[in-house]
């Protein structure tokens, strides 16, 4: 991690520490340690044939990403291959079980505490991937802290889990920018954000400057923290910058934002 101020942290892949867990290799940039309220990152390195199954999870909602390698992924009595860019949503009660057919599986943990009273979906949808388009923005002008400026393109957001299939706090958005593309830069009041770079190179925003990223790096952004994306056109720039994580709780303002119901179904 390379900053810690008001506006939240910076976290770079390769000055990560990890430390062996249950025969995984284990990092945790977010969490109460770094002042987080409401969200925790756990970043796990699944060695081929092993298997990550922590029992804490089954007291919070956990949302996960592969960035790497390949397995299979166990919610409750339901299983999916996983390759990169899939992901798994496990309600509160339920387990989540990793496993590596790789030589390693590198995932991207979500986790967060389902507030007492918080409606629960009956049939939440377990297992998606990043790059499902069915559901998301398409032009995001910002939730009105930052006026866009007119001549950015303006990159588009999916909702692989949204209250809309069943995710009750903890959502999951992506973001894919072509080059030239801008995420607007906004703020969540009252929730936190994690987010981090999946693929290719490009931008975060994280309070008063624009950051390089690369493929596993991050930032958390306080509450109410200005923060955004953009995959700057220049020489070198990726087909697609794909971006990964979301407010916490999930702020209902992207979903209207989509002509979206923000309702739990």
């Amino acid at each position: 991690m390379t900053s810690f101020d008001q506006h939240g942290v910076v976290i770079r892949r390769r000055e990560l520490k990890f430390t062996e867990e249950d025969g995984c290799r284990v990092s945790r940039p977010v969490g109460p340690h770094v002042g987080a309220e409401f969200v925790s990152v756990d970043i796990v390195c699944i060695p081929h044939g092993a298997s990550w199954k922590p029992d804490v999870y089954r007291q919070e909602e956990t949302t996960a990403i592969v960035f790497e390698g390949t397995g299979t992924a166990q919610v409750g009595d339901e299983t999916s291959p996983m390759i990169k860019g899939s992901t798994a949503y496990a309600p509160t009660d339920q387990q989540i079980t990793f496993t590596a057919d790789s030589d390693e599986m590198t995932v991207y943990f979500w986790r967060a505490v389902l507030p007492e009273g918080r409606p629960r979906s009956a049939a939440p949808r377990l297992f998606n991937t990043v790059y499902d388009t069915s559901k998301g923005i398409h032009k995001f002008a910002g939730t009105g802290e930052i006026a866009p400026v007119e001549s950015e393109r303006r990159a588009y957001m999916n909702f692989p889990h949204w209250p809309g299939n069943g995710c009750a706090y903890l959502c999951i958005n992506s973001g894919m920018g072509a080059p030239g593309n801008t995420f607007n830069i906004h703020a969540h009041p009252g929730a936190e954000d994690a987010l981090f770079a999946m693929e290719g190179s490009g931008q975060f925003f994280l309070g008063d400057q624009w950051l390089d990223m690369e493929p596993g790096d991050g930032v958390f952004a306080r509450s109410g923290t200005l923060h955004g994306t953009r995959n700057p056109d220049r020489p070198g720039a990726p087909e697609l910058f794909v971006s990964v994580g979301g407010p916490v709780p999930y702020d209902e303002s992207l979903y209207r934002a989509a002509g979206l119901s923000p309702e739990l179904v």
